[in-house]
């Protein structure tokens, strides 16, 4: 172990025991959890005024006249995409497996989002950066962010292909580093560490983003380790109205010091309907209510659009509003098609892809008749490679 190591260690042991004074005795698994009756109180609309107790100011905290601020957390099933408008600036951090390619695009174009400032892919995973693709299909993009401009990864690497080819900058920010997207400010936190030993999810981008007195911290996956680290080095600035649930809700993506450090009043948690993981776990629910966030969760709710006039925000979920969010997630058993899956994405074919629709489709599809010359690509190989690339299967002909 290195000395840096060895001295890090040491600071951060005082640290979390500052932190932690005040916190109950019981562990987070020993909580009780809510009363379904709880989650429908909380679930409908709010408006919630931001923290009295502000982090330090963001180089861009006043707000125009007639502006306005829109977070929509997208449901993307077991995956993280956060689309962030503001004064018709646009901005999406991460995209969900690349199967949500064509999703990311339709939002895109149902919302008339044809041009974003910055595109996120927090980190290499495919649940993160994989639908981004899709974006680029439909808007063009002033500069990619992201912590790394290489990768293992066959989804990241497509990722920046698809930034080469669309002549999309690709930018490792550092810590510190401040961004602006009309009236509103984000500042890069993290990660603060890139060592090879560390794991994935504890190299995410982490940024605040922040509209006059409201803020929002987006967290990619990162997991305890990256957020000693973030409380050691910006304690204060962790403090956030909006907190994106790290790592799919996971409880290596919580602990009570965390939480206390951020102080969220809403906590969006996205995840997939019945994901395989459990996902959210029941001791970062038990750690939410402890220190009374409010918590809104896609698998349940569909998306999520927080907006905020600059003071308070609100939360309107897509649907189930009094759904009782309290609840952990419920592991679905994959065993009967792990075997279908793994022959899917060895299989090789011929496909018809539509390069306009982001859809690929059996040569024999009717679908195929009404692709143009100019929009038409005929592939061969293996289904899998379509779509790590972003392409989604059509749904009269399931290739």
């Amino acid at each position: 172990m290195t000395v840096r190591k060895h001295i890090f260690k040491l600071l951060m042991s005082g640290l979390l025991a500052v932190s932690l004074t005040g916190c109950t005795a019981s562990s987070a698994s020993s909580l009780p959890s809510a009363s379904p009756s709880s989650s429908a109180a909380q679930q409908t609309a709010q408006a919630i005024p931001s923290s009295a107790a502000s982090s330090t100011p963001s180089p861009s905290a006043s707000v125009l006249p007639d502006s306005s601020f829109q977070v929509t957390f997208i449901d993307v099933g077991q995956g993280d995409s956060s689309l962030i408008q503001c004064d018709g600036k646009a901005m999406l951090i991460d995209g969900g497996e690349p199967d949500q390619s064509q999703k990311i695009y339709a939002i895109l174009k149902a919302k008339g989002i044809d041009h974003l400032d910055y595109i996120v892919a927090t980190h290499t995973h495919s649940d993160h950066a994989g639908g981004l693709s899709g974006a680029l299909q439909y808007a063009s993009c002033d500069e990619a962010l992201t912590t790394v401009t290489s990768s293992e990864s066959t989804v990241f690497v497509t990722f920046l292909q698809q930034c080469e080819k669309h002549a999309v900058p690709v930018i490792v920010p550092a810590v510190g580093d401040t961004y602006s997207l009309g009236s509103a400010s984000f500042k890069i936190l993290g990660p603060t560490d890139m060592e090879p030993a560390m794991d994935e999810n504890d190299k995410s981008l982490v940024l605040k983003m922040t509209y006059g007195s409201t803020s929002f911290l987006f967290t990619g996956d990162a997991e305890q380790e990256e957020q000693q680290l973030l409380m050691f080095n910006d304690y204060e600035d962790l403090n956030s109205d909006v907190l994106k649930a790290s790592h799919h809700g996971s409880s290596n993506g919580a602990s009570a010091a965390w939480i206390k450090a951020v102080r969220p009043k809403i906590t969006v948690i996205s995840c997939g309907k019945g994901n395989s993981y459990g996902h959210p776990h029941q001791e970062t629910l038990n750690l939410l209510q402890q220190y009374s966030s409010a918590v809104y969760r896609t698998d349940l709710q569909g998306d999520i659009v927080i907006t905020s006039d600059g003071t308070n925000i609100t939360a309107v979920p897509e649907k189930n509003a009094d759904a009782d969010v309290w609840q952990p997630g419920a592991a679905a058993s994959t065993s009967a098609s792990v075997g279908e899956q793994a022959q899917a994405a060895v299989s090789t074919g011929t496909y018809v892809v539509n390069k306009n629709t982001m859809k690929f489709h059996q040569p024999n599809c009717t679908s195929v008749s009404k692709i143009s010359a100019k929009n038409r690509w005929d592939f061969t190989g293996s289904r899998q490679e379509l779509i790590d690339q972003g392409y989604v299967p059509c749904k009269i002909c399931n290739p």
